[in-house]
């Protein structure tokens, strides 16, 4: 393994691109956590307000990165377009340290930072078409090694963030922010893509969907590929829509969490900065083990249990966070949310692939669509939780999304159980007569 680490250091263009999704991972994981502290605190937006905004940001990082991946694809050319996102993104943050006006926000919003968005999935596009490597398989160990760099700037960038947060206020976050995202802006304009890379080739799975600028997710894929797993029988139309509508509530729940819970630390605890991003880092931190044990294994579990393993899981975080009562509590439990993003992220994917074996390219698309329409609907649905039920009732309420979730992996055999119940009731009033 280490030899390999070795030969990816020697492949030209290699070292400044693992540069530059470093600095985009920092930068990410320094605004995400406190942008929603940033509306409040600073802009004065009600819980309604500040959920719109991060909708209309998710939304725009939809549509950017849709059009953006069909555009490359269908022209081969990443680079320019990866350098429009970071510079959007750049204007974007340096702008949020001046302007504080609701509508000139939204606009902010959704033309630089939701386009900014599109950058996460771009910059692994732009790796498969720089890398000058004929071998697909160690084209796709390079591009695992930079999702995990990516997944690493999480471990510690929301701390970081805190510090600079505590230090400089939000001019001095966004600022270095917005400097991060020109820094990665540098590199790349320093790059060529190669005639040996992939232009027409995008990634499939890749760390942090670019849905929102808001989502949390650390994906990582084994070193070595797995075995090839045996075929499998396509799913009907019943359980490919039942797991569709169970992954987009998991999605919804995890995405208002994480626009709610930084509130919830700092006003509702009355905690500070640096516990939102112990907390982030840590979800962060466990999440990457958690991957690697899931991925080296994921071709021999049982991948509808695990699912419904982990949204039972989900339901019992949320229970958890609602009722916590100080700051020390909830620290631990980002395990379980660990946890939900591990399993989600490895295997729900491939799930969704088992389930429609002959269209593996519309499976994907269903799964990442899925978690697109959770990261859209959470920011309205979050700020109008917190505006009518608070943030405990807003933590249940993405407790029973889970619980759905649940169900819906689950699949319980209702006719059966309503049947059973009857026949115990009928066998009981026997009895009493």
């Amino acid at each position: 393994m280490n030899s390999r680490f070795a030969s990816l250091t020697r492949i030209h263009s290699f070292m400044p691109l693992a540069g530059a999704t470093l600095m985009l991972g920092i930068a990410m994981s320094f605004t995400a956590p406190y942008l929603s502290l940033f509306g409040v605190e600073q802009a004065g937006m009600t819980p309604l307000k500040l959920g719109l905004f991060m909708t209309l940001i998710a939304a725009s990082g939809v549509v950017a990165s849709a059009w953006a991946g069909k555009w490359s694809d269908k022209h081969g050319h990443h680079r320019g377009l990866l350098l429009a996102a970071l510079i959007a993104a750049s204007l974007g943050f340096l702008l949020l340290c001046f302007v504080r006006n609701y509508p000139t926000l939204l606009a902010i919003g959704v033309a630089f930072l939701g386009a900014g968005g599109s950058a996460m999935s771009l910059v692994f596009s732009f790796g498969r078409s720089a890398l000058p490597v004929h071998d697909e398989a160690e084209r796709s160990f390079a591009l695992a090694t930079l999702r995990t760099v990516l997944s690493m700037a999480w471990v510690f960038g929301p701390s970081v963030g805190a510090l600079v947060l505590a230090g400089a206020g939000f001019y001095g976050l966004f600022l270095f922010a917005a400097a991060c995202f020109a820094a990665c802006g540098v590199i790349v304009w320093r790059m060529r893509e190669s005639p040996a890379g992939d232009p027409h080739s995008t990634p499939t799975h890749y760390a942090g969907d670019p849905a929102s600028s808001l989502e949390v997710t650390t994906v990582t894929e084994p070193a070595e590929p797995p075995p090839p797993s045996p075929p499998h029988a396509p799913g009907t139309q019943r359980q490919i829509w039942r797991s569709v509508v169970a992954l987009t509530l998991i999605g919804l729940a995890a995405n208002a969490t994480m626009i709610v819970l930084p509130l919830y630390v700092v006003h509702g605890l009355k905690g500070t900065r640096l516990d939102v991003s112990i907390m982030l880092g840590l979800g962060a931190f466990l999440e990457i083990p958690m991957m690697l044990a899931l991925g080296a294994r994921g071709s021999t579990l049982n991948k509808l249990r695990w699912l419904a393993a982990c949204a039972a899981v989900h339901v019992v975080y949320f229970i958890a966070v609602a009722a916590a009562g100080t700051i020390d509590v909830l620290i631990p439990m980002q395990a379980f949310n660990a946890f939900v993003v591990a399993v989600t992220s490895c295997l729900g994917m491939t799930y969704m692939q088992d389930l429609m074996p002959r269209s593996p390219g519309a499976a994907t698309a269903l799964f990442f669509n899925a978690s697109r329409v959770g990261s859209i609907l959470s920011g309205v649905l979050s700020g109008v939780l917190v505006a009518g039920l608070g943030y405990r009732g807003t933590f249940l309420v993405c407790g029973c999304l889970a619980l759905g979730a649940l169900i819906l992996f689950a699949d319980p055999p209702w006719k059966r159980m309503a049947l059973r119940v009857r026949g115990w009731w009928e066998e009981w009033r026997d009895r009493g007569q």
